[in-house]
């Protein structure tokens, strides 16, 4: 398996390369510095992981993720960044990355968010993850989003809300259709129409949906 780490500060590089090997003894870890050097090392080296430090010189991260998946485009792709801002996360979703790892995270934190997009599963931070809120202007309070409890709310059917309460905990298609106990095209089934009523096309645009709008999901229940 090879994981590119493109990151300007070497102490960080050698760092997260150290933990990785950690993680995956047979793991191979390329380094750059800046984005063309990265850029190149991909063209030349089959990658299984990009991880894409936010702050460049040069061409900044996502104008570099950009790139990359215009010339990768099923390169995974996870952004690495000591910024923790709930918008630039949806900007790297926009653009095609898998994940966003704030560099702040505990180590235990930087294991499962590897092991979950290596998994195929998009990894987001608790900023984004976590409740909406909104700011009464009036009251001067913040007030939480109460959590959807139905699928009429967002004009799905039942199942649909079933498959996008899974899919909102960031698994992939297999793991929801074992947790429902049915196909896996029968998920991809589910997923078109999803798809066309929050006027997507893909899953990370999907997921930045539900996050802007604040829908906030209860535990998902298993199917029979």
């Amino acid at each position: 398996m090879n994981i590119l780490l493109i990151d300007d500060h070497f102490c960080a590089r050698e760092g997260v390369a150290c933990l990785l090997k950690q993680i995956i003894p047979e793991l191979q870890v390329f380094e750059a510095e800046s984005f063309d050097e990265g850029l190149t090392l991909a063209q030349q080296t089959p990658l299984n992981l990009v991880m894409l430090d936010v702050q460049l010189p040069g061409k900044d991260g996502l104008a570099g993720l950009v790139e990359l998946k215009a010339a990768f485009p099923d390169l995974c792709v996870v952004m690495f960044s000591g910024l923790d801002d709930r918008e630039l996360v949806f900007k790297a979703l926009r653009a095609g990355a898998m994940g966003f790892i704030v560099k702040t995270v505990s180590r235990q934190a930087f294991v499962d968010a590897l092991r979950d997009v290596l998994a195929g599963k998009v990894y987001l931070p608790a900023s984004a993850v976590g409740p909406q809120r909104t700011v009464d202007s009036y009251a001067g309070h913040v007030t939480e989003i109460p959590k959807v409890s139905d699928s009429a709310s967002l004009g799905l059917t039942a199942r649909e809300f079933e498959v996008l309460t899974w899919l909102a905990q960031g698994i992939g298609n297999k793991q929801i259709a074992r947790q429902l106990g049915i196909e896996e095209q029968t998920v991809r089934n589910h997923l078109r129409p999803i798809y066309q009523k929050f006027g997507v096309a893909k899953r990370t645009e999907l997921l930045v949906k539900i996050f802007e709008r604040g829908i906030v999901f209860g535990k998902p229940g298993v199917g029979n």
